[in-house]
């Protein structure tokens, strides 16, 4: 999921400013810069742990 995407996600939830954030730190963590992830490994962990915060 790119960060456009995940804006728009972000958008439908309708959430506070505290919450955005959060979810943010989330995003920025597993999609850091040198992750020896693929990106595949690191879209499904991003959404197991968006399932597990609603």
């Amino acid at each position: 999921m790119i960060r456009r995407e995940f804006q728009e996600y972000l958008d439908k939830l309708e959430l506070r400013s505290k919450e955005i954030e959060e979810y943010w730190n989330l995003y920025d963590r597993i999609f850091e810069p040198n992750s020896p992830l693929t990106y595949n490994q690191k879209a499904n962990l991003l959404l197991s742990e968006l399932r597990k915060m609603k």
